[in-house]
């Protein structure tokens, strides 16, 4: 039986089984999984714990009889075992059927991999795992889901979120569960009520780079050169790599691309915005700097913008940081608008 993370602790709720497997790429996920399964343990007396994590020559032979001898004195048996590149090995595998086979009514067996490749799920001791154990799959968070996946963790909390205060929590924390995780720890010791709000985001997601960069691309639309080159020599004295920076920059391109886009194809400028996620209190600064560009501009600047990629991922020759630089003075210096 497989199940999401997500319904774990109903499942448990239920009564725990005597077998576990828990995998996937979400090291968070995994985490809180394996975490939820130990508390329930020992809340049901499996105090006589054993945990084994399997790297580099390791001795099987220590957990081969790991069900055959029990403390008289102890609880029930818990054995865990991890296997973070999720390949026992030949001897390792033979030793998991084993171990499946000789579990019993006092004891429970909790195995923790990693990412399953297809050669993986095709071996015996997966299969027998699958077929034996409730299997918690641990899968990865797409981007697609990440803001339902936001808005889902911090309704368990008893917080619902604006839908801009939304956007801006996942543009900052960039689909990093951990990261996300800790964001929404610190809304709750801020002792946010009922509904997050862009300011709440700010104060307790967004750290002080991120807030620069940001400000560093309101100045660009605003065509303040002097104000965006004294942010953009901070942020790089201060540690900041360029393909940081560039996730606002083509962020906000291709923000301001769909928005010419949807506004040639009928679309009033007030719904271009609303359908790009503009935040309401940056709307008329968009408006205003897209009034100043052409369709042709806006896409010079996005081809640029690809061409410092190809740079910082070294595809093409060139310093980084000079394109960047250049980009910006591209994006903040004073256009006149020409007939789409």
């Amino acid at each position: 039986m497989i199940i999401k993370p997500s319904a774990l602790n109903q499942h448990l709720k239920k009564g725990l089984q005597p077998i576990y497997f828990i995998y996937g790429v979400e090291d968070l996920l995994i985490l809180e999984s394996l975490d939820l399964i130990r508390k329930t343990a020992l809340a049901n007396d499996f105090s006589d714990k054993n945990k084994y994590t399997v790297s580099g020559r390791f001795n099987w032979n220590e957990i081969n009889s790991s069900f055959k001898s029990q403390s008289l004195f102890g609880g029930k048996q818990y054995l865990e075992i991890n296997i973070p590149n999720s390949r026992p090995g030949k001897q390792g595998s033979e030793s998991i059927i084993n171990l499946i086979d000789e579990v019993h009514d006092q004891a429970m067996l909790v195995i923790v991999a990693g990412k399953m490749e297809s050669d993986i799920k095709r071996a015996k001791w997966f299969k027998t795992l699958e077929k034996k154990a409730i299997s918690v799959s641990c899968d990865k968070v797409y981007s697609s889901h990440y803001p339902r996946w936001i808005q889902s963790r911090l309704s368990s909390k008893g917080l619902e979120i604006d839908r801009d205060a939304l956007d801006m929590f996942v543009l900052f924390t960039e689909g990093n569960l951990m990261v996300a995780k800790q964001s929404i720890d610190r809304l709750i010791m801020m002792e946010v009520r009922e509904t997050v709000t862009m300011k709440d985001v700010s104060n307790c997601v967004a750290d002080g780079a991120h807030f620069d960069v940001f400000e560093l691309m309101d100045a660009a639309m605003m065509t303040k050169k002097g104000r965006v080159f004294r942010i953009f020599r901070r942020l790089k004295s201060e540690g900041m790599q360029p393909f940081e920076l560039m996730r606002a920059v083509n962020y906000v391109l291709n923000q301001l691309s769909n928005i010419i886009i949807d506004i040639d194809d009928g679309q009033s400028v007030k719904q271009a915005m609303q359908k790009a996620r503009i935040w309401s209190n940056k709307q008329r600064m968009t408006g205003d700097f897209l009034s100043s560009r052409s369709k042709k501009n806006i896409d010079d600047l996005i081809h640029q913008a690809c061409e410092v990629d190809k740079t910082i991922k070294g595809v093409k020759k060139g310093n980084s940081w000079d394109e960047v630089g250049n980009l910006l003075l591209m994006l903040s210096s004073k256009q006149h608008n020409t007939k789409r």
